[in-house]
């Protein structure tokens, strides 16, 4: 599952984000971004537009604009909480 910091679900619109989360173990959530590179830089627009793609659009666009997911902090690993861990 794949989720805005206001709750959002947002896998229809990232689903390469989804499959490769698919490889985490089970009951494991990280925090962090999602960032889409355009020429060495970062680029905003581009996430912003895949927001508003599904379907064969969204497919499309992840080919076009890949979506890259940044984690920052790890809040549960395979069930365990790990955000009193140092």
């Amino acid at each position: 599952m794949l989720r805005s910091r206001r709750g959002t679900e947002l896998g229809r619109a990232f689903q390469e984000v989804v499959a490769d989360a698919a490889q985490l173990p089970d009951a494991t959530a990280l925090d962090g971004e999602l960032v889409v590179w355009e020429e060495g830089r970062l680029a905003f627009e581009r996430l912003q537009d895949r927001l508003a793609r599904r379907g064969a659009r969204a497919a499309r666009a992840a080919t076009e604009w890949p979506v890259h997911c940044v984690a920052f902090d790890p809040l549960r690993l395979s069930g365990a909480d790990t955000t009193l861990l140092p």
